[in-house]
């Protein structure tokens, strides 16, 4: 039954993706919505018991998120976002690759001590306020934000996967240094040389 719910949710996600824009969609499109939906009839049916369902909620992560989100969203109605975006402008100049630079190693840094999800809420808001303030296409800071907060292979607090594995593998915080520095390296010329050639400024 499990099994069979997890069908209906990727059946569910693939057909409100492909009816997308249509009346038919409208209110069931969301795939929070789906996984909530399942979630209780997983609970409903007894494959899931309400204990193992809580436990399975990572709330710190959840709390992170939402304080997070708040924080840009303050961040860019009380005019901070604008500052920081003038004061960073100020500091590396208006290029705009320097700048890009800037805001990817601004990402980067942050994404290796708190959650991606919380680095991306609070730096896109500066990103688009940097790009207008400097007069660019915030496109390409949004993107070189979404990259790197993704890039968590520096510490071990910075994503999930890499706490887990540190005690099972024997690892020490100097081994994820020397395994992810030179994949983050890779990444980074790599993303900071096709990302303004895909979306210009």
């Amino acid at each position: 039954l499990a099994a069979g719910l997890g069908v209906l949710l990727i059946a569910w996600l693939i057909i409100t993706s492909l009816l997308k824009g249509t009346t038919v969609a409208v209110g069931f499109s969301s795939p929070a919505i789906a996984a909530i939906t399942i979630a209780m009839l997983m609970v409903g049916t007894r494959c899931l018991t309400i204990s193992d369902a809580r436990n399975a909620l990572d709330l710190q992560t959840l709390l992170t998120i939402a304080g997070a989100l708040g924080l840009g969203l303050a961040l860019q109605n009380s005019g901070a976002a604008e500052s920081i975006a003038r004061f960073l402008v100020n500091q590396v100049g208006p290029h705009p690759y320097v700048l890009l630079i800037a805001m990817y190693l601004l990402a980067l840094v942050f994404t290796e001590t708190i959650t991606n999800n919380a680095v991306a809420a609070m730096l896109l808001p500066i990103a688009m306020a940097v790009a207008w303030e400097a007069g660019y296409n915030p496109r390409p800071f949004i993107m070189a934000i979404t990259l790197a907060a993704s890039l968590s292979f520096l510490t071990p607090v910075g994503y999930q996967a890499n706490l887990m594995v540190m005690g099972p593998g024997g690892y020490k915080p100097i081994d994820y240094i020397k395994c992810g520095g030179p994949l983050a390296a890779i990444v980074a010329v790599t993303a900071l040389i096709l990302i303004p050639l895909i979306w210009p400024f």
